[in-house]
């Protein structure tokens, strides 16, 4: 499903920008530029948009800067950084400090408007629940799906919303606790289930990626697979188990989620967003479930 939204893109390279105005806008985006980081949160503060997609190496305010600005006073706002060699530092400086997802600059038009698309998705379910009264103590919930990425909102808001009960969340770890779900989700219908690599989503401008997904949903046995979520948590942390029906993979052959030189890979950049948003991240032995931990955040002296 297509969102239409309001985006401000921040980059000190005319070329750049208007690159990617042009492919956002030829989706149906509004989209307003931004020469850096200052330039851009005095236009936040004039008119909020739905999302901001920021460089981080700009003069006068950079990348970190801004999200640390935004953070502060429009915390809800999602914020996609695009990153470059020589920017792996502090772009995961950023996601860990409150950026929602970042897209590599050399994978911009290939992933820029699926990546924007996945973000509103995950900002609208992860902004759906109500408030409750502090009444639940603990949860232990078990929901299982089909391969079909267009459930993963729904399962999104309802795991949230016992989250939200609990006070475990806040308007930063909301977004990354649901940035989380929504890429580990994805990893087990795609690559576990159906067994297909990210490798193909860059092959003829992702033709052979989207016809694997195609042929292998009305192929058994992987059309009959599910994927399998736990969710235990009190008013402490949460534990949230995403396990599927694949065979499995080897951990050790993914490059390392946390090293930041790893951010320009295609492969394991859900693993890589998923480290930097929980605060502890393990997998089973049959590498076909993958446990995150995120524990209360920390009362504001």
């Amino acid at each position: 499903m297509s969102h239409k939204a309001e985006i401000l893109v921040v980059d000190d390279s005319a070329t750049q920008a208007m690159g990617m105005r042009l492919m956002l806008e030829a989706s149906g985006h509004s989209v307003r530029i931004a020469e850096n980081g200052l330039v851009a949160l005095n236009e936040v503060r004039r008119q909020q948009p739905d999302i901001v997609v920021t460089d981080l190496l700009m003069p006068e305010m950079d990348g970190l800067e801004l999200v640390d600005a935004l953070r502060a006073e429009f915390p809800k706002v999602p914020i996609i950084l695009t990153t470059g060699k020589g920017s792996e530092e502090i772009a995961c400086q950023a996601l860990e400090r409150g950026a929602s997802s970042y897209v590599p600059k050399r994978h911009l038009q290939d992933e820029l408007l699926e990546t924007v698309d996945r973000i509103l998705t995950v900002s609208a379910a992860a902004n759906k629940h109500t408030n409750f009264p502090a009444l639940l103590s603990s949860i232990d919930l078990e929901l299982e799906i089909d391969n079909d990425e267009a459930q993963i909102s729904s399962v999104i808001e309802r795991l949230e919303r016992p989250l939200n009960e609990l006070g475990l969340l806040t308007d930063r770890s909301q977004m990354q606790i649901a940035t989380a779900m929504d890429e580990a989700l994805r990893n087990a219908i795609v690559h576990g289930n159906l067994e297909i690599s990210s490798e193909l989503r860059h092959a003829e401008d992702g033709k052979h990626y989207q016809a694997a997904v195609k042929e292998k949903l009305a192929m058994a046995p992987y059309c009959d697979r599910k994927v399998h979520i736990r969710l235990v948590a009190d008013q402490t942390q949460a534990t949230l188990s995403v396990r599927d029906d694949g065979p499995g993979f080897d951990i050790e052959n993914l490059p390392d989620p946390t090293d930041p030189c790893n951010l320009d890979k295609c492969g394991g950049r859900g693993l890589l967003l998923i480290n930097a948003f929980m605060d502890e991240v393990r997998h089973n032995e049959a590498g076909n479930e993958i446990i995150m931990i995120k524990r209360r955040p920390a009362e504001p002296s």
